[in-house]
């Protein structure tokens, strides 16, 4: 379905809670949708799809549906809604456990594609690509290293407990699967779309950033070693590649 996707033109994102119950009437854009927290059902003509956090599913243009909150917790979601030639469109349900970029998306892709400057608009895009890529990549029937990606497991089972040690070290992951380590990095870029030192950086980051949103800190240092970084130095410098701006210029 996206693999030949064709004149991509993004409209409008939405970070924000969902009603209790709400009916949408013939939608006018096609969409993503990732729930970042409560459980949602939707109910389309033919089917009903129940979408819990971690996870997203992809709405066509023109649809009529209605939805309702399963929780009682605040039900959060990132929409992205674009215009684009897509072929036999269908409404279908996507896990991003595997998008390395999933958490600093959902967190992120809507203030940065309203209120950013240019430089975050094509970042913007560059992000939704890469989802784009890697929707058509879970699609794709010949994705050869998909079947081998329980290999690493090990490996991003310790990359999940140790993500914020600043003593975590990259070029031993591999032993842990008892692997080369150019095949790791194989299995794991085709995995997560992304290195291993990518992948830990973004998710660094995007806890730091939530960090300071919420306030409960006392020095950017602090902040800087909650999140894996003995080094406030090199954290700033990767937090402004990242956002444009340094840690402490953060909601100014």
């Amino acid at each position: 379905m996206f693999e030949n996707m064709e004149n991509l033109k993004i409209i409008s994102s939405l970070h924000q809670a969902s009603k209790p119950h709400s009916k949408i009437v013939n939608r006018t854009s096609h969409g993503f949708l990732m729930r970042l927290s409560g459980k949602m059902r939707y109910d389309f003509e033919d089917k009903s799809i129940v979408i819990n956090p971690g996870e997203m599913f992809f709405i066509p243009k023109g649809l009529t549906y209605e939805y309702t909150t399963l929780s009682d917790e605040q039900s959060l979601y990132t929409s992205i809604n674009f215009e684009a030639d897509i072929e036999n469109p269908e409404v279908k349900m996507y896990s991003l456990e595997n998008f390395y970029e999933a958490e600093y998306m959902a967190a992120n892709f809507s203030e940065l594609w309203k209120f950013g400057t240019p430089a975050d608009k094509y970042k913007c895009l560059s992000m939704f690509y890469d989802l784009v890529s890697y929707v058509a990549n879970i699609e794709h029937s010949s994705y050869s290293d998909k079947h081998k990606y329980h290999i690493i497991d090990p490996a991003v089972e310790y990359l999940k407990k140790h993500i914020y040690d600043c003593n975590l070290k990259t070029d031993r992951l591999h032993s842990l699967c008892g692997i080369s380590d150019t095949y790791f990095r194989k299995i794991f870029i085709s995995r997560f779309r992304t290195n291993p030192q990518n992948y830990i950086i973004s998710k660094r980051i995007s806890h730091a950033k939530s960090i300071i949103d919420s306030g409960d800190y006392e020095t950017i240092k602090e902040v800087a070693y909650m999140v894996g970084y003995s080094d406030p130095l090199y954290f700033g410098k990767a937090f402004k590649k990242i956002y444009g701006v340094n840690p402490s210029e953060v909601n100014k």
